[in-house]
């Protein structure tokens, strides 16, 4: 989109305003908050939420995720807006999901232990039959590897005695999840509270929000059990018939909701500067021009001028978004503006000092010959680090000219399936609890197998075959 000022200046303009290129001034407008900002908030203090089937204030306070209790969502809308992250989960949602879940006989131990195919049962049949396994284990492994928190919800069917079975198997949004304040006298978190409009509405009969009991952290199986003896007529009103078993990957310090070690990617400000790379790129590519000047914006810039001046139409937004990089080209383009202030609205930082929402840079002349423009493979590579994938496996090789072969591939995919151990093991943890309540045999175990790269000597069709121990 384009527009010219008075002086005949172009402004080119992304189709949603978000970033600008004025070819008089060589200017870059970008609205660009930095990413870290929504780590170095303290998450909002617990409150009470209405929650279907309960009075105001008769459950525990919920724990909010992040300052405004939408974290997983900003995740989500920063990640997807960057191809390389997107790339990177996506490799480590696949590779973890392997060959499947799969219901596997053990026997034997050490070189004598064999695995093969646990068949032949007619309730563990139906209850793979009847329960998307495969779907489960891609949705776990999603939330797994974006949020290290998943939330698995077993349900049981309605008969009692020792007819009582677990039939359901299912996986909640940990996107719309949240948790209960923990019970200060047993240290459990006892809620699980289900809604998909965080921040945006208030739950109400309309947009009900769903609780859910949650089993102990530590000792699922053993607070189940100690559940199913307790007298059934009282506990009717809390849907005793499902709960949440918590499966999450621990980090340091973390109570409620664990912190991916990869989100140091936006706290250390690589997002943010990868982020900047793009448009300065394709400023230079689509004009072929210099970058004189860096307009650095806040989101919020915009949000603040459309309340004060009543604008709600998307089409007058979009033009009084032209109108404000118009403006602001003028004040920097010309002799006459040197020595000129810019005055504007502020917000305040988590320390209470105000911070101004635009910023112009000046962009030095080592800059123009594009000395300290970093490549977009090295941030890549950087990225593809700190999300711990071999920059090899999904895209460039880092280095100029750098290329690895076959083997090296092979051995470096290989180490990776291998980490995938601990986040397999978390996610089968409630179907170990589902054999137990169910009295499945003692030999069944559930496995998800790698996939094992063969070279083309030792399999004439270059296809892939399954490693018949996981273990390995």
């Amino acid at each position: 989109m384009k527009t010219k000022n008075s002086d005949q200046d172009e402004i080119i303009m992304h189709y949603d305003g978000t970033t600008a290129y004025a070819t008089g001034t060589s200017a870059v407008f970008l609205q660009s908050a930095s990413s870290s900002d929504i780590f170095s908030t303290p998450d909002r203090d617990p409150s009470n939420i209405a929650v279907k089937g309960y009075k105001q204030g008769e459950l525990p306070r919920m724990v909010p995720w992040g300052a405004e209790n939408d974290l997983p969502k900003q995740i989500i809308e920063k990640a997807g807006k960057l191809a390389q992250m997107n790339a990177n989960l996506w490799f480590n949602v696949l590779l973890s999901y392997g060959d499947g879940i799969k219901p596997v006989k053990i026997t034997g131990e050490g070189e004598n232990r064999i695995i093969e195919p646990f068949t032949g049962n007619a309730e563990i049949d139906r209850f793979f039959e009847e329960n998307d396994m495969q779907l489960y284990l891609l949705e776990q492994m999603t939330d797994m590897h974006w949020f290290f928190n998943c939330f698995p919800e077993i349900i049981f069917n309605a008969e009692d005695g020792d007819k009582r079975k677990i039939v359901e198997l299912r996986s909640k949004e940990a996107a719309f999840s949240r948790w209960s304040e923990m019970n200060k006298d047993n240290g459990r978190i006892e809620w699980h509270y289900y809604f998909a409009y965080w921040r945006e509405k208030q739950p109400s009969d309309e947009y009900p929000c769903i609780a859910t009991r949650v089993l102990d952290n530590y000792s699922p199986l053993r607070h189940l059990r100690e559940m199913m003896k307790e007298d059934e007529k009282k506990l009717v009103k809390e849907r005793r018939n499902r709960f949440i078993v918590p499966v999450n990957f621990p980090s340091p310090g973390r109570n409620y909701y664990q912190k991916p070690y990869w989100y140091a990617i936006f706290a250390g400000g690589l997002y943010d500067f990868a982020m900047k790379i793009i448009p300065f790129k394709d400023a230079i590519m689509k004009n072929q021009a210099l970058i004189n000047y860096i307009i650095l914006l806040d989101p919020d810039y915009f949000k603040e001028i459309f309340r004060r001046e009543n604008i709600s139409g998307d089409k007058e937004q979009k033009a009084r978004i032209k109108k404000e990089y118009k403006d602001i080209n003028d004040f920097i383009k010309g002799e006459g503006n040197t020595g000129k202030s810019i005055i504007t609205f502020q917000k305040k930082d988590p320390q209470g000092q105000p911070y101004p929402m635009i910023k112009i840079e000046v962009v030095k002349n080592e800059m123009k010959d594009g000395a300290y423009i970093e490549d977009s493979e090295e941030v890549s590579n950087l990225i593809a680090y700190g999300m711990l994938i071999h920059p090899s496996l999904i895209g460039p090789s880092p280095g100029k000219n750098k290329t690895i072969n076959g083997t090296e591939a092979r051995e470096l995919f290989i180490i990776k399936q291998v980490l995938m151990k601990p986040f397999r093991d978390r996610i089968l943890r409630p179907l170990y609890l589902i054999k137990s309540i169910n009295k499945w045999p003692a030999d069944l175990h559930f496995v998800i197998p790698n996939l094992e790269l063969t070279t083309l000597d030792n399999n004439k069709t270059g296809s892939v075959t399954k490693v018949n121990d996981p273990a390995k």
